[in-house]
């Protein structure tokens, strides 16, 4: 991995480095991201991926992890991280505009305009989530457009979203893979 971020330093690649820490197998979610005996795991990871990683100039946001809830554990490292690298922002995608553990707001795969009502995790549609009362973090989606089949059809109406709002600042497409419906190749 080292190679890859200097390929980035040299290439002008932005890199959001995100920590390793994911439990959406966890039911509830947050099961492990607010128990405080999970405090020294979760701290292990983002500590030791800022150590390695801070003196990368392509890295311009730290993750605190993704799909893991909301919780305790989150909220102490992204204080942390603010405190031993005040220079780059925090983002942390699973406690949506709830958590103060983001600087971003950074949902997975919502939508547009339409709310999604998860029990569990209810998602806002992006518009609604800018238009909070007080809110004034940028909106950047971690995830969205996976691509895999035809499930593309709504691009166009989140770039003119992205377009009309200069707080949604766009979003990350998954998965930087070709997963097209239908391939020719040479052979």
């Amino acid at each position: 991995a080292p190679r890859w971020y200097e390929l980035c330093n040299r290439y002008g690649l932005y890199v959001v480095d995100e920590a390793n820490i994911e439990t959406h197998g966890m039911v509830p979610m947050n099961r492990l991201s607010d128990d405080p005996a999970w405090l020294p795991a979760f701290s292990a990871r983002v500590t030791r991926m800022v150590q390695s990683n801070r003196n990368h100039p392509c890295i311009i946001i730290w993750s605190l992890g993704n799909e893991s809830g909301g919780g305790g554990n989150h909220e102490a490292l992204y204080h942390w991280l603010k405190r031993n690298d005040p220079s780059r922002p925090v983002q942390y995608e699973g406690g949506g505009a709830d958590t103060t553990a983001t600087d971003i707001i950074c949902p997975m795969y919502a939508r547009v305009e339409r709310d999604q009502p998860i029990p569990a995790v209810p998602k806002w549609g992006i518009k609604k989530w800018i238009s909070l009362p007080g809110e004034q973090r940028p909106l950047i989606l971690c995830e969205y457009a996976h691509a895999m089949g035809n499930s593309l059809g709504n691009f166009a109406d989140y770039w003119q979203a992205f377009r009309e709002y200069p707080r949604l600042q766009g979003g990350f497409i998954w998965d930087w893979a070709d997963q097209a419906i239908r391939k020719t190749f040479a052979d």
